[in-house]
């Protein structure tokens, strides 16, 4: 097993500026998964209390591709665990100091045991050259992945990719947050629905009162999945739903107001060009993680469950 590679200075600013605080906003430790071609950080519910984030990066945007290795027997994948704070320091570290160049490694250290006998740890091996500094720290990981639970982690970062349809967001990020915002007060679980016309909906209810919002006119991907009779306009926002719902034009689930306002508050760090709400198909197969299970996807495209981010 073998990883090596120098960080480019764009990728460097992208993880220590936005995903990375992004990410440390869900839970403080997350999973790597590097291959050859990709770069992922997950958290699924072993990192967070119910949201599944994933950040996923082309490796040539972490790592000049002439240093970049990364080999192992099962595909070229390596995963591992780390603790979040301790990568941001690290890299915030690098940036302070002006460094010219930081090169990351897979490495080993003998460190003394619990009865001081020596033990061999994994570590994260930075090394940060500046003009007429070389400073080198090493970040603790959790034992590299065996081929089994590299597979899991594989399947889960793919988790919020199977949304038959999503709606876009963005358009309408800043009334949204505000929407949701609002209903933290009321309740602390909602409805949120979309429909292939375009719609999204957010609805909180109790005994006593039920408030909610519609969205209008967002944008649907993948387009093919647009209905452009999505719904009579002349009737009230919540018969268009229902009638939405009845006839397979929209899905609903329920989540938790504190997970689905975190994502859409997170979106300032990261800027997204889209941000895709969808119901995963796990969900239509009635196997998510429960009330409010949440799936956010950071990077080129960002998820949430049933939101998907991008």
């Amino acid at each position: 097993m073998k990883l090596k590679g120098r960080l480019t200075e764009h990728g460097a600013r992208l993880l220590w500026k936005n995903f990375l605080p992004t990410v440390e906003k869900f839970g403080k430790t997350c999973q790597v998964l590097l291959g050859t071609d990709d770069v992922h950080f997950i958290q699924t519910s072993l990192n967070t209390d119910g949201v599944h984030v994933t950040a996923r990066f082309a490796a040539e945007t972490l790592f000049d591709v002439d240093s970049y290795r990364c080999q192992s027997k099962h595909f070229n994948l390596i995963a591992f665990q780390v603790e979040v704070g301790l990568l941001l320091r690290v890299l915030k570290g690098a940036a302070a100091t002006n460094s010219e160049m930081v090169e990351v490694k897979l490495t080993t250290r003998q460190i003394p045991g619990p009865a001081g006998e020596p033990q061999s740890k994994p570590f994260l091996s930075f090394t940060a050259v500046g003009a007429s500094t070389t400073v080198v720290q090493d970040v603790p990981i959790s034992k590299p992945y065996t081929a089994l639970e590299v597979q899991s982690l594989v399947a889960a970062k793919d988790v919020g990719a199977f949304c038959p349809a999503y709606v876009d967001v963005v358009p309408a990020l800043g009334p949204a947050q505000a929407i949701v915002d609002r209903l933290k007060a009321v309740d602390d679980t909602a409805m949120l629905a979309v429909s292939r016309g375009g719609d999204a909906h957010v609805l909180v209810q109790t005994p006593s009162v039920a408030l909610g919002a519609q969205l209008r006119e967002l944008p649907v991907y993948p387009h093919t999945a647009y209905d452009p009779a999505g719904g009579d306009r002349s009737k009230s926002v919540s018969d268009q739903l229902q009638e939405a719902l009845d006839n397979g034009n929209a899905a609903s689930v329920y989540i938790q107001l504190k997970h689905l306002s975190r994502v859409l508050h997170a979106t300032m760090f990261t800027e997204p060009a889209q941000v895709l709400c969808g119901e995963p198909l796990r969900l239509w197969y009635g196997i998510a993680d429960g009330p409010g299970a949440c799936v956010y996807n950071i990077g080129r495209t960002l998820w949430c469950p049933f939101l998907c981010i991008t």
